[in-house]
């Protein structure tokens, strides 16, 4: 690495005419970017659901606006943290190391459980008898998450879609992970919440005085 490179770079190593390795270590803060950290997340997210449910249906322990709230939070950071910047790589790292696949698979399978919590949410908000004020508090409480949500992949999609993805070896070209078609039985909830998201602030605005 000779010429002009330390214009725009922090340092460089000088190549000789032989053979030689080298590799720079750097301190990282892990307080927030190990899998132990996201899979205590994941359980902290999940810990607001029944188990003794027999079917796929997901029940909830509690309907408390700050609980929702930090569960909608953390299903955002798996989805938008790990799994969308994982597959994004595509499969080339497969080249050196499948490692990561059982630790992913497993993150995708609590997402998945995350994604039944926001639709037993969006059944709650919908029942009825359930008191206004109640109502508002429990939508104020997820709107955010769910509009950042769908904003979010739809960055993510057009990203994996783009003209330079296209061109990138089969190996190499991002894929879009999590995604599903609108007719998908196994899944809650639609890949696309723009529907979701209006009604939800329709009803947050119709509520106001």
């Amino acid at each position: 690495m000779l010429d002009d490179l330390n214009a725009t770079h922090q340092h460089c190593v000088l190549a000789g005419s032989q053979p030689r390795f080298s590799s720079t270590h750097r301190v990282a803060e892990c307080s927030t970017g190990t899998l132990d950290y996201i899979l205590q997340r994941c359980q902290l997210a999940l810990q607001n659901v029944c188990d003794d449910v027999d079917n796929d249906d997901v029940s909830l322990k509690s309907f408390e606006p700050a609980v929702l709230k930090q569960g909608e939070e953390i299903h955002n950071e798996v989805e938008f943290e790990w799994l969308r910047q994982f597959w994004f790589q595509g499969n080339r790292y497969r080249k050196c190391t499948d490692w990561w696949c059982q630790p992913m698979a497993q993150l995708e399978a609590l997402w998945k459980k995350m994604e039944g919590v926001t639709n037993a949410v969006l059944h709650e908000v919908k029942r009825e008898g359930l008191p206004v004020e109640q109502r508002n508090e429990i939508l104020t409480a997820i709107l955010a998450s769910l509009t950042a949500r769908q904003n979010l992949r739809r960055e993510w999609h057009a990203r994996c879609q783009s003209r330079i993805a296209r061109t990138l070896p089969a190996d190499q070209k991002p894929e879009c992970r999590p995604y599903w078609e609108k007719d998908d039985a196994s899944m809650p909830l639609p890949f696309d919440l723009t529907d979701i998201v209006s009604e939800l602030r329709g009803q947050l605005l119709e509520a106001k005085p």
